[in-house]
Formats: structure tokens, C-alpha cells, sequence
């Protein structure tokens, strides 16, 4: 059986940069003056080249290689990092933004897709499991430290911090194992993608995507706004409140192990849960907004599993990274309009009701699933 270390490793500093450094940005574009709508535009550049490059990195990965890519986008995380220490203008932003969204995103789909492709049928839950535990793991540590770095010191050296470990994990990404290619027609992914079952099931994950475009917006300033929390104590509240995400991801991917019915179950249980919480959060006290931000993270630990584990059903290994960057691209459209709407509605309506609207935007594609989706008992 394949080891998945490595992969395991690229993933958890993936997230680990995501959360080290993006998810504070906004705090630095608010104090250089940037308007909410600019913000927006920011964050919303990022997840648009997401939903633009997820399927032809897939089809990459199917086709050519999955460790240039992963190497690629690496690299491509050094270049974003250094841009935005180097420039402070919004068009400079802008560019270096695309950079930074397209190297992410490529580490994301080809990690993503290395581990689906390795891991096998008895063992896809658990070894799923464990991916998305390194992933979240990641996040949170990202959050700890992000925070901590910058109350220590400043953006600028957190900045440069973060291009040297991205510059490390683009020489580990050398060490990715290597997976069998097959050519194939092209027209097969549309083939597999536009089946009924398939789509019924992924077209409704924009609504829930919208709630990931109101976090990368609002988060931040939420915390310092809404709770009154400094920089410290926000990658506290962030880094913390991930950690229980890390090991409900691991312990779903036990629970699942294959079975279709507690695939559904884990699946919608997270999705109402994520949806509800996100709602919650948005309470003028810290410690409560803290205990419901924990319930979030792990609904979306519940969904992110058993949606990988329903893909992993769905699709073929020797086109499934190619499919699930199409699946991936719904859900990233939904980040894309939640950012460019909630980049708005934040500082207008104040920074709590991106997450309001996005929680109830997440209840309504609940109930689409399990009026449309749900009711079938195929999952693969």
C-alpha cells in the first residue's frame, strides 16, 4: 500500500499558509484604506482563479503528473508571498492575488487527487479520514501561529516566514510518489459529470460554498469589530476552534469505511450543524461565539469528509482528479459569490450578517439534498 506521508505533509502546510497568512489580509487591506468592495474583489480573485484552473489542473494530474503540479504550485505560493511584501497597491495585490490562488489551488486538487487516487476501496474512509485531519490540523496551527506572529512582529515578516516554508515544501513535493496514467478521451469527464445522481448532488453545494466567501470577507474583521479581539486572540479564537474539525475529520472517515447510509447521515448531520452554527456565531460574546465557531468547524469536518468519500464513489481513479476539480469548481463558485456579496454587505450591514445569511443559504441546500438527493440510496 502506497504511504500517504508525504502527501499528508504538502496538505497540512498547504492549509497551514492559507490560514498563516491569508485569512488575516484583510486586516492589512482595511489599514492601507481598501474600500469593502476592493476587499472583496481581493479575496474573490483568489477563489476565481480557483474555480477557473480546478478542472484543467485535474485533468493534469489525470493525464501528465501529479508531482510537477503540486512542485508548480509551490513555487507559485513563494512568488504570491514575496509579491505581496514587496507591493502595497491594490492592482499589484490584484496580480499577485491570481498567483497566490492559482499556486493554492494546485497544491489543493493534485494533493487531493494523489490521495484519491492512491486510496483504496476498503481502506478509502479512514485513509480520507486522515488526510482531512492533516488538512484542518493545518488550518488551526496556521491560525495559532498567524496570529501569534503577527501580534509578535508584523505582516512583513510573517510574510517572508511563510515564503520560506512554502520554498521547503516545494523541494518535499519531490519526494511525491508517482501514480499510473492513462490516456482517455477527454468527453469521458463530462460523461461521468453530468450524470443525474451526480449532479443533483453537486449543484447544490454552490449554497453551501457561499459560507467559505463570507469567511474569507469577514472572519477577520468580525473578530475585531463585532468581539473586540486583537490580532492575538483572534488566531486563538481561529486556531482553537479548527482543532476539534482535525479529529471529528479522522473519526468520520473511521465511522465510514464504505457504508453508503452513514455516508448520508455524516453528510447531512454536518451540513445542518455547519449551517446552524454559522448562524449562532454571530452572538456579541466571545466565549459563547467561540463554543458555536467549535460546533461549525466540525460540521464542516463531517461534510468535507463524506464529500470526498461520495466523490470517491462517484468517479473512476483514472479520471477522478479531473472530475472532483469539476465537483470542486461548484463549490468554489459559491466562495467566489459569497465573497463578492458578503465583501459588501460587511462593513453596510455589519460583519455579522455574512455569516447569518450564509448559515441560511447552507439550511437551504440541506433540504434541496434531502428532498432530491437524499431520498436515492445510490452513493456511488
Amino acid at each position: 500500500m502506497t504511504s500517504l506521508k508525504i502527501p499528508n505533509t504538502l496538505n497540512f502546510f498547504e492549509s497551514f499558509i492559507v490560514n498563516f497568512i491569508v485569512w488575516f489580509l484583510p486586516l492589512l487591506f482595511v489599514d492601507l484604506g481598501f474600500s469593502g468592495l476592493e476587499i472583496g474583489i481581493l479575496v474573490s480573485v483568489f477563489t476565481v482563479v480557483s474555480l477557473m484552473t480546478s478542472f484543467p489542473i485535474g485533468v493534469i494530474n489525470d493525464r501528465l503528473s501529479i508531482r510537477e503540479a503540486i512542485l508548480a504550485g509551490f513555487l507559485l505560493l513563494v512568488a504570491f508571498l514575496l509579491g505581496i511584501f514587496i507591493v502595497k497597491s491594490f492592482w499589484f495585490f490584484l496580480l499577485f492575488y491570481a498567483l497566490g490562488g492559482l499556486g493554492s489551488n494546485m497544491v489543493y486538487v493534485s494533493v487531493r487527487g494523489l490521495t484519491m487516487k492512491i486510496a483504496g476501496t476498503k481502506e478509502g474512509g479512514k485513509r480520507l479520514g486522515v488526510f482531512q485531519f492533516y488538512s484542518t490540523l493545518g488550518s488551526a496551527a496556521g491560525s495559532l501561529l498567524g496570529g501569534l506572529l503577527l501580534y509578535m512582529l508584523n505582516f512583513n515578516l510573517t510574510i517572508v516566514a511563510g515564503a520560506v516554508l512554502m520554498l521547503f515544501m516545494a523541494l518535499l513535493s519531490l519526494s511525491v510518489p508517482r501514480v499510473k496514467i492513462e490516456r482517455f478521451p477527454l468527453v469521458e469527464y463530462g460523461r461521468s459529470v453530468m450524470k443525474k445522481h451526480v449532479l443533483i448532488f453537486i449543484l447544490p453545494l454552490f449554497l453551501f460554498g457561499m459560507h467559505w466567501g463570507a469567511e474569507l470577507t469577514s472572519f477577520s474583521l468580525f473578530l475585531k469589530n463585532n468581539l473586540g479581539l486583537d490580532l492575538f486572540w483572534s488566531g486563538i479564537y481561529m486556531g482553537l476552534t479548527i482543532i476539534p474539525m482535525s479529529f471529528t475529520a479522522y473519526l468520520a472517515g473511521r465511522r465510514i469505511q464504505g457504508n453508503g447510509g452513514s455516508v448520508k447521515m455524516i453528510f447531512f448531520s454536518g451540513i445542518l450543524l455547519s449551517g446552524l452554527t454559522h448562524i449562532l456565531m454571530v452572538v456579541p460574546n466571545a466565549p459563547l461565539s467561540f463554543i458555536f465557531r467549535m460546533f461549525h468547524e466540525i460540521g464542516d469536518g463531517m461534510v468535507m469528509v463524506s464529500y470526498y468519500v461520495i466523490l470517491s464513489g462517484m468517479f473512476r481513479k483514472k479520471s477522478i482528479s479531473g472530475e472532483t476539480g469539476l465537483a470542486h469548481t461548484i463549490t468554489t463558485l459559491g466562495a467566489v459569490a459569497g465573497a463578492l456579496a458578503f465583501g459588501i454587505m460587511g462593513p453596510v450591514y455589519g460583519y455579522g450578517m455574512p455569516f447569518v445569511v450564509s448559515g441560511m443559504l447552507s439550511l437551504v441546500c440541506l433540504a434541496f439534498l434531502v428532498a432530491f438527493w437524499g431520498r436515492s440510496a445510490r452513493v456511488g
